[in-house]
């Protein structure tokens, strides 16, 4: 009997840990974009086309990867999605997750201009991204000045549901794909980047938190240095210090790569952190989630200073005589 117990444990055992690498693995497959392109690739579905044949087509246009069929099927049934795919003809990108895939297939009409917005852009590059690709994709009504314009809408800006932005929706763009009609309206897709904002962020963090998230955006190149660099801007700001952060002096400069001199830093302007103290008026681009979840949890260390190399590692410093080693050191 006793040998009969262990051999039921053993299965039962070998069973949770395969259910549970397969959840896992699920998990990740359902969220993991296809792949890096943003090509757009055609895809015919016809009337009462079966779901083999479908994936058949994803697979041969290269927008589902072979090894994930099983979870796009998986996930079809999971969610009784196969029988709510439509006909017809779309546009898809190839840089698409299996979740988004599945919600594409669903919407057989004109949500077939896709956008993507990268992370850390100034609201004026995310105009300028816009207005080539909806004009592109044959949308007649987008306007980049209209949507830049309604930035700084006061009236407009109350009907979004932020309560603590009232004057300007830099940092309230929330940078994604985005499939958008070929008859979208200027507001309309303006309201769709806020929408996903308040869907994918929340309205929880305050208005200073944004701006810092921003700013980490823009000064952290990975995801091990954001809740670092977070917490070293938010004591800077708690004690005092002034923020002395590059890519604040660049935002009113419209150009990311522009090269700072000292003249740069004496300059009388809101967002010059070498001479102003506490934060820019405004977020200076449009934080990507995982800036602002760094913002969130920063992680506590006993640094005051950091420095770029031109690889864009990060050489933190407690001192200023230890940073001054490392500007010495990687700098020169």
């Amino acid at each position: 009997m006793k040998s009969l117990t262990k051999i039921f444990l053993l299965a039962l055992l070998t069973v949770l840990v395969a259910g549970f690498l397969i959840k896992k693995n699920y998990d990740s497959a359902i969220e993991t974009p296809n792949n890096d392109s943003t090509e757009k690739v055609a895809l015919e579905i016809d009337t009462g086309e079966s779901v083999d044949s479908i994936v058949n087509k994803l697979v041969e246009e290269g927008i589902l990867k072979e090894k994930w069929v099983y979870y796009f099927k998986l996930y079809l049934k999971l969610n009784d999605l196969s029988s709510k795919i439509q006909a017809g003809n779309y546009q898809i990108p190839l840089n698409l997750s299996i979740k988004e895939i599945a919600e594409t297939i669903q919407q057989a009409k004109d949500l077939d201009i896709w956008v993507t917005i990268p992370e850390g852009l100034r609201k004026d590059e995310i105009a300028n991204i816009l207005s080539t690709e909806l004009v592109k994709g044959g949308n007649a009504n987008f306007s980049k000045e209209e949507f830049l314009a309604l930035t700084t809408d006061t009236t407009y800006i109350s009907t979004l549901g932020i309560p603590y932005v009232t004057s300007n929706l830099e940092g309230f763009l929330f940078p994604d794909k985005y499939a958008f009609s070929k008859d979208a309206l200027t507001k309309d897709v303006l309201k769709k980047l806020v929408d996903t904002f308040i869907s994918k962020v929340g309205i929880n963090d305050t208005y200073q938190d944004i701006i810092i998230a921003s700013m980490v955006e823009r000064e952290a190149y990975n995801s091990e240095d954001r809740p670092l660099i977070a917490d070293i801007i938010k004591r800077r700001y708690a004690e005092g210090w002034l923020l002395q952060i590059d890519a604040t002096l660049l935002y009113p400069k419209k150009d990311w790569k522009y090269v700072i001199s000292n003249s740069d830093k004496e300059e009388n302007n809101p967002y010059n952190t070498y001479k102003v103290q506490g934060l820019p008026p405004t977020p200076i681009c449009n934080p990507g989630l995982s800036s602002i979840n760094a913002t969130r949890n920063p992680k506590p260390n006993n640094y005051y200073y950091y420095i770029h190399d031109t690889e864009g590692n990060v050489y933190f410093a407690e001192t200023l005589s230890e940073h001054n080693r490392n500007i010495q050191t990687y700098l020169r």
